[in-house]
This record gives C-alpha cells, structure tokens and sequence, in this order.
C-alpha cells in the first residue's frame, strides 16, 4: 500500500517550522493510519466479504494483520506496515487481488486499491496534523 503524502508533508514543514514536535506529531499520525487500516481489514475479512462466505477461512488471514503497528524511523524518514503480514501464512494478497478461480473480496480492494480510501486516510492525517500546528502557534 502506498499513500502519497506531498500535502501532508507540507503540513509538517509548516509545523517544524513553528519549532513543533514533528517526530511525536508524525509518530502519532502514522500510528492512528495503521490502526485504521487494521480495524478496517479486520472487518473487511468477516465471512460474509470472504468467498464463499468464508467456508474455506481457517484463520491464518485473520492472524497475519498486523496487530499492532509500529513507527520505524531511519534518520529522517518513518514508515509502518500496514495490512497483512505477508511473512505469515494466510490469503491477504489473494483476497485483495483474487485469482481466476476466486473472486475477490472486495471490501479489502475499497481499502488497499481504492484512491477514495487513501485521500480519506489523507484527510484524517492532514486534520490531525493541524491539530499539533494550532497547539505549536499557542491554540
């Protein structure tokens, strides 16, 4: 999955240069994203989105989202993972994608394939950015 984040950059120079904490802000921001996308893969993978109503789940999908995503700085950058852990076993690649014999589920492609969920995403981590902006000009 990958968000395009130019206008949320924006915001954070703009509150790095109000000497605001941009390392907690964007901390908080990604961490909030992530435990989004994770909520909403777990609905996303209820039997009743699932093919076949779910009859072939076992679990191992449900066990490979990541549960608690996690921050990872690298000097300047921070990235977290998101969605499934594809390190485990499980179908989160093929549940997003489907295959020629399986449909896929397609709350899981509203989320890893959809533009209108991403610019929500923005939305939300745009808002919440401002809020650390207000707090860095004394609001």
């Amino acid at each position: 999955m990958k968000l395009d984040t130019k206008g949320i950059e924006e915001l954070i120079t703009r509150l790095d240069q109000l000497n605001g904490n941009v390392k907690e802000a964007v901390d908080d921001v990604l961490t909030q994203a992530g435990e989004t996308i994770r909520d909403d893969t777990r609905e996303a993978i209820q039997p009743q989105h699932l093919p076949a109503g779910g009859k072939y789940s076992n679990g191992d999908t449900d066990n490979s989202i990541i549960d608690y995503p996690k921050v990872e700085w690298s000097g300047t950058i921070a990235e977290i993972g998101v969605g499934f852990d594809f390190g485990k076993p499980g179908a989160g690649g093929y549940l997003i994608s489907g295959s020629p014999k399986m449909k896929p589920d397609y709350e899981l492609q509203r989320i890893y394939k959809q533009k209108k969920y991403m610019r929500s995403l923005q939305k939300d981590m745009g808002d919440l950015i401002s809020v650390y902006i207000e707090e860095a000009l004394g609001g």
